[in-house]
């Protein structure tokens, strides 16, 4: 409240301000402003050579500005100065010597880039020994956010490249594609290194995207240097030179993906040399890039006019763009991460003024900062912004990128990236629109977009329509802890979690099937006997809780009986569900390639299968939601695809394990697991989120595995249908 009462006082004094300059004179240096003491601090800046005389330029501006908005009479008492020192990333020889260098001295308060991939994994791995504050503009790999998701000091001034992947994948639909193939820069899927690469969250998205869309996808094809890119082009080109039969009116559309923009140049070298070969190139598909094909290289060195693509733009509601072109040229646009560079100076600089001891610990407070207003980076609105900081006065700032929301839980990446849609032609690259994943007043949601889309594709609005269920009725739900002992812990700790969770829903024990063990609760181990939590500080769960069957008394058999409704001697109690019921079913567990493991019994994908199958032909529920916590949980969630009504989410995919999250360090045991976790937080936030949102949640919490949706194609829209229908 006093935040917000001092902010309106400074707004009126900024309207009033202008009218007493003109009679009231302080004492002050020869610009007419008081004297103010000046604090230098030193920033590295590592990004591409090619570009650096673009980012210099817009560095300088920055600097200018904050500079302009720290001298002003309403800024802060002291000045913070950032002395930057630059360095060429496409010397990667010397990177890593000059990273940990800056790293280990304390003259350097953080560093901004580098750009590439490889480079900032490179970079983050070396100031995870002093937790330097490592900002990263443009480093959307999915995998490399995932892996340092948990180091407080990187931050990503992007979200990953999952949302790129929608983004072009519902551009193509926008052009009325029948159809999208892949050419991707990525190497050895087998390796870590090739996972972690730029084009390795494309190949791994663009199926599941596709088919959200309702898009067939052609062909995937990875290349990793020239000559494998020229071939894959050749394949490209075979395979659709049988297009020619003159009957589908729309071309399909490639989705290229290089990681360094002069590979675009050899691609457009290359294409070329197609057109004047019979029978080739002439069906070629339309080309959408994505953003690393955005350079001056590219603009000035292309020939062909056709390229289309996506690239990570500045906020269209932030007024950056537009003040650009006053410096740059009506013509202009920023590109390459300049954006995200200014918006990393200004956080920098905050950061210092609010605690110089401390840089990431400030971001955090400063993005954290929950108010119904904000300041934006223009002189006049910074310098509140400076002054409230200076007074440890948090205050919520918008940049380019407008406003600075990470998430929540590990701050890796920023939550509200816009992306730009451009066609290159003349040289330039020309904006025709800016879409985001979220709500803005001047880009195109996504969403809307898919929606649209919807009304005027046959293909997709027969995939994406939902399916007709008839009216709901009733809610059940079946938990499995499926291990026991006190070292596994974490499994019946997420259990009770998602059993206390559908209680406070409104669920009773009758509709409930609990199966658990239970020994974890009074084992000698456990420092807080007749408790069980999640957190070291959460509460109780182990509260009015009504066990069905222990976990070592029941075998695969047993649980196949009790899912389709068999009683037996060994199973009186089962799901009573029936087809006007939503069903959950949530598993914490071990689990290996094709089997989750039932205490110390196999449940086999294919015994799964034919369960889900079984609860289908003995019409058990209208939907289900399963949900499974295990390593390698995608192997058996494949297996059961192509069962109605049925939607998978599970921890890990096909050949993964899945990790533990949550330590209690006076027990030494595992709470809980990343991806249950982040599910309940999600959940608890917002009842009424969409299953499509859910899974973008718990894929970028979920850190050391691969969160994956399975068959979505069965089930209906991912962006209706939401967790509600099962936790009401």
């Amino acid at each position: 409240m006093k935040s917000r009462l001092l902010l309106w006082l400074l707004w009126i004094g900024c309207f009033f301000a202008p009218l007493l300059s003109s009679c009231h004179d302080d004492a002050a240096d020869g610009g007419g402003r008081k004297k103010k003491a000046v604090v230098n601090y030193k920033v590295a800046v590592i990004m591409p050579g090619l570009q650096m005389n673009r980012w210099q330029l817009t560095a300088q501006w920055a600097l200018d500005l904050i500079r302009e908005a720290q001298v002003s009479s309403d800024g802060p008492d002291t000045i913070v100065n950032l002395d930057l020192e630059w360095y060429d990333e496409d010397d990667e020889g010397g990177l890593p010597a000059f990273i940990s260098r800056v790293d280990a001295d304390p003259q350097f308060k953080a560093i901004i880039g580098p750009l590439r991939t490889n480079n900032a994994f490179t970079a983050a791995t070396i100031c995870e020994k002093h937790h330097k504050p490592l900002l990263l503009p443009m480093c959307t790999s999915t995998e490399v956010q995932r892996i340092f998701a948990e180091s407080p000091n990187v931050f990503n001034l992007t979200q990953s490249d999952i949302g790129q992947v929608e983004v072009m994948v519902s551009m193509a639909l926008a052009k009325r594609a029948p159809s999208i193939s892949l050419l991707v820069h990525c190497g050895d899927v087998t390796t870590a290194e090739s996972k972690r690469s730029y084009g390795a969250t494309f190949r791994d998205w663009v199926g599941f995207m596709a088919s959200e869309a309702g898009l067939k996808v052609d062909t995937v094809i990875t290349y990793d240097d020239d000559a494998s890119l020229e071939k894959g082009i050749d394949g490209i080109a075979d395979y659709y030179a049988g297009w020619n039969d003159g009957m589908r009116e729309d071309r399909a559309t490639l989705l290229f993906v290089p990681e360094r923009p002069e590979e675009l140049l050899a691609y457009d070298r290359y294409r070329a040399e197609l057109t004047g070969i019979s029978g080739r190139g002439s069906f070629y598909p339309h080309t959408l890039c994505s953003n690393t094909v955005v350079s001056d290289i590219v603009a000035n060195g292309i020939t062909r006019t056709d390229y289309e693509g996506i690239d990570i733009a500045p906020a269209a509601t932030s007024g950056f763009v537009a003040a650009y072109q006053v410096i740059n040229g009506p013509s202009s646009a920023p590109i390459g991460g300049e954006a995200q560079l200014f918006d990393a100076l200004y956080m920098v600089a905050y950061a210092l003024t609010y605690k110089p001891d401390d840089v990431s610990k400030a971001i955090v407070d400063i993005t954290d900062c929950e108010e119904d207003y904000y300041l934006n980076w223009l002189p006049q609105s910074a310098s509140y912004s400076f002054m409230l900081l200076e007074k440890e006065i948090l205050t919520p700032v918008s940049g380019a990128l407008g406003r600075w929301k990470f998430d929540s839980r590990y701050h890796a990446s920023l939550l509200n990236t816009t992306y730009r849609y451009w066609r290159l032609a003349a040289h330039e690259f020309n904006t025709l629109q800016y879409i985001t994943l979220g709500k803005s007043e001047r880009a195109v949601n996504n969403e809307q977009l898919w929606t649209m889309n919807a009304k005027v594709t046959d293909d997709f609005s027969t995939d994406q329509a939902d399916r007709n269920y008839g009216e709901k009725e009733g809610n059940y739900a079946v938990i499995v802890a499926a291990s026991t002992g006190w070292h596994n812990y974490r499994h019946q700790a997420d259990a009770l979690n998602i059993y206390q969770l559908l209680k406070q829903s409104g669920y009773d024990d009758d509709h409930i099937l609990l199966i658990m063990e239970g020994d974890i609760v009074n084992d000698t181990h456990n420092l807080y006997p007749g408790q069980v939590r999640v957190r070291p500080d959460g509460a109780n769960l182990y509260q009015d809780v009504v066990v069905d069957y222990r976990t070592s008394k029941l075998s695969p058999i047993d649980l196949s009986n009790i899912l389709s409704g068999t009683v037996t001697e060994r199973t009186p109690t089962v799901l009573n569900s029936g087809s006007k019921d939503n069903v959950f079913f949530f598993w914490s567990g071990h689990g290996n390639d094709g089997v989750l493991y039932l205490d110390r019994q196999n449940m086999s994908g294919l015994q799964m299968s034919l369960t889900l199958w079984t609860m289908h032909f003995n019409e058990k529920y209208r939907k289900m939601f399963f949900m499974v916590e295990a390593c390698y949980s995608g192997s058996v969630a494949k297996q059961c695809e192509g069962v109605p009504g049925v939607l998978m989410l599970t921890a890990a995919n096909e050949s993964e394990t899945s990790l533990a999250d949550v330590l209690d360090p006076e027990m030494n045991i595992w709470l809980s697991n990343g991806f249950t976790r982040s599910c309940c937080e999600a959940v608890i936030a917002n009842r009424k989120i969409s299953m499509r949102d859910l899974y973008y949640h718990v894929a970028r919490q979920t850190v050391g595995s691969h969160a994956t949706m399975y068959n979505y194609k069965m089930y209906g829209n991912m962006f209706t249908n939401t967790v509600e229908e099962f936790l009401p």
